[in-house]
């Protein structure tokens, strides 16, 4: 990540060529002033520092970098996914003071999620889980109102209720998938949503995924599997990812050690800001499919790593133990990684994969 003083420096540099009544000229910024931008949201490291400055050059200056700072942000966040505490956090301060740069930012991910939610390709599939998971995790930093994004997560539950009840040929991949896009962005907000006012809401969301697991039929497939168990039992990827969730219910242990929390300084300015936005429609298509086959071509299950030795990732018992769902998180950082890898994604991406290292 970029160094403090380094971001520093930049960010100086853009107030030095800002005018002395806050403008950037009638112009506007200049490409040399949205490079500089465009690098320090990519390197945000998430300090307070780093954060705290940025958040307020780019709040002053929304009228004129609105639309190019929502389109560095959405970069970052569809490629940079495992720093999306980060930029949830600075468009969260960005949005308690400028909230049209907020509403700019809602708009603009729930586009992109429902033009993935209707396609079928792996880049799709992948975008739709980071774009869920970007705005649960805005609704904890006073971006979207809670209730519509654990709404979201409900009616994502409900589709694949409705496709387990409807039956039809070839039903359970896309609808274990449309599930899967829910469930995995509950570790984000999890920790927010169970000590919220909307708890019981958040409680219906987990109950809606005790029902759909019990409709849909575990199905071990060794294609998901990387590495096989060492006494050759496999399991269902869908019903492994439940169980975990439900752990963490049953013990209450929302707090996930390697999500990022929002740094101490910035929770009360957060939890004061009244600037929350409603979340556009989002629609949730179904699609036929002539047989199980075909589904599972375009929506194959979640891998299941088994890379990690599990005296890493798993609880003792102990109260500071890792919880349930830290390994869950872990293979999401990894596959979330693997992906940024992919041959036809880094051909398509805006920042390079070795840049996303740096």
């Amino acid at each position: 990540a970029t160094h403090p003083r380094v971001a520093d420096d930049v960010m100086a540099s853009m107030k030095r060529q800002r005018r002395e009544d806050g403008s950037h000229g009638g112009d506007g910024p200049s490409p040399e002033d949205l490079r500089e931008l465009r690098d320090v949201i990519i390197h945000c490291d998430g300090s307070v520092n780093v954060l705290g400055g940025l958040s307020k050059d780019v709040a002053r200056d929304v009228p004129v970098l609105c639309e190019e700072a929502t389109t560095f942000v959405m970069e970052c966040v569809n490629e940079l996914p495992v720093k999306t505490p980060v930029y949830a956090t600075l468009v969260g301060l960005i949005n308690a003071e400028a909230p049209e740069f907020g509403e700019s930012v809602v708009s603009t991910t729930t586009d992109a999620l429902n033009e993935a939610l209707k396609a079928e390709d792996l880049s799709a599939r992948v975008r739709a889980r980071i774009l869920t998971r970007f705005l649960v995790m805005l609704s904890a930093v006073g971006v979207v109102k809670s209730d519509e994004a654990i709404g979201l997560l409900e009616n994502m539950l409900l589709h694949a209720l409705a496709e387990a009840k409807g039956g039809k040929k070839g039903w359970q991949p896309r609808a274990d998938w449309i599930a899967y896009v829910a469930l995995a962005a509950v570790p984000w907000g999890g920790e927010f949503y169970s000590k919220s006012e909307y708890v019981n809401q958040f409680e219906n969301v987990l109950d809606l995924a005790d029902e759909y697991a019990k409709k849909r039929t575990a199905n071990p497939d060794s294609a998901t599997t990387i590495i096989k168990s060492a006494d050759g039992n496999e399991i269902d990827w869908f019903m492994e990812m439940h169980a975990r969730l439900s752990a963490a219910r049953t013990n209450q242990q929302w707090n996930i050690l390697s999500i990022p929390a929002i740094a101490e300084p910035f929770v009360d300015a957060l939890a004061k800001t009244s600037n929350a936005h409603a979340l556009p429609m989002i629609e949730i298509t179904t699609i036929a499919y002539a047989n199980h086959a075909e589904a599972s071509a375009h929506y194959p299950g979640r891998s299941i790593l088994r890379i990690l030795d599990s005296n890493f990732t798993e609880g003792t018992g102990n109260p500071d133990a890792w919880g349930p769902l830290e390994r869950f998180v872990a293979e999401e950082y990894i596959v979330d990684t693997i992906w940024a890898f992919e041959p036809g994604y880094r051909r398509a991406a805006v920042i390079p994969a070795t840049e996303q290292l740096a």
